[in-house]
């Protein structure tokens, strides 16, 4: 009997070490795959809304959840620009995982990462091609999404507050690599819509009711308001003065083509009665 327990309680103390590294590893492990499978979500949902606006009679599979299967997708029918802006974003977004995972990796950490992706220039730049309140309604489900995931997070290895914050003051907190934008290798989709918004998470996010940029539309408006502005200004004070003086010139015309009517006019209206004294004292 002792010499069947000496293997197995050999292979148990040889393997005790590895246990109990692997379950201090394991809440770190599994919030990098929570935040790696967070990401996958994000980048689908922002795609499948795009996807879904561009051709409307289509809807992106739901199988297309991770970067591969993304990758290997072909249904546009052979528009090559916009398959080409899918490929680039798909590219781009799978990078959004090497946010977290280094340094730091507490759950302030965590949500900030995700809540960068939602900000970044590249995704701003892909969604562009939606309606102003459609990008509103994807912003708020991509939050909703993080919020989720924020939710499941294992912070029981996290600094206490106090240790956080003395970290903080003695050495600033690196900021994950972020990738340089690449928007503007990608080229603009064919898909009826409107000229950012951005979600109002921090105090650093911009309001959604604050416009990144001013696109044509806002451009072509400002140009029109002006020329309304300068043509009725010529109206008044040049077509309409003409007009008037024009008016005048045919009234006067009128009246020297009928004389007679004229001289009696004024005949009858200046001219004083006829002195009749005289028939009075004959009778």
């Amino acid at each position: 009997m002792l010499r069947l327990l000496t293997p197995v309680l050999l292979t148990l103390w040889l393997a005790l070490p590895s246990l109990v590294w692997a379950q201090a590893e394991a809440p770190a492990v599994a919030n990098k795959r929570l935040f790696d499978r967070t990401v996958d979500e994000l980048n689908f949902r922002t795609m499948e809304n795009v996807y879904d606006k561009t051709f409307t009679r289509n809807k992106f599979p739901v199988a297309l959840r991770t970067h591969q299967a993304r990758k290997s997708f072909d249904g546009f029918q052979g528009n090559a620009d916009l398959k080409r802006l899918f490929l680039n974003y798909n590219d781009v977004s799978e990078k959004f995982k090497n946010r977290f995972g280094k340094g730091r990796t507490d759950l302030a950490e965590f949500e900030k990462q995700l809540q960068s992706i939602i900000i970044d220039k590249n995704f701003e730049f892909f969604i562009r091609v939606l309606p102003r309140n459609e990008r509103v309604a994807l912003i708020h489900s991509l939050q909703r999404v993080t919020q989720q995931a924020a939710a499941q997070f294992n912070a029981s290895e996290d600094p206490a507050p106090d240790e956080l914050a003395a970290d903080d003051a003695a050495v600033p907190p690196a900021d994950a690599e972020v990738e340089p934008p690449v928007t503007a290798s990608l080229e603009e989709p064919e898909a009826q819509s409107e000229s950012t918004v951005a979600p109002t998470h921090a105090a650093t996010i911009r309001s959604i009711d604050v416009a990144s940029r001013h696109d044509w539309l806002d451009y072509s408006t400002l140009l029109l308001a002006g020329i309304s502005t300068l043509a009725l200004l010529h109206l008044l004070f040049n077509v309409l003065p003409d007009l008037r003086t024009r008016l005048d010139a045919l009234a006067d015309e009128l009246d020297q083509r009928q004389p007679n009517t004229t001289s009696r006019r004024h005949s009858s209206s200046s001219a004083l009665p006829e002195d009749r004294y005289e028939e009075e004292e004959e009778q």
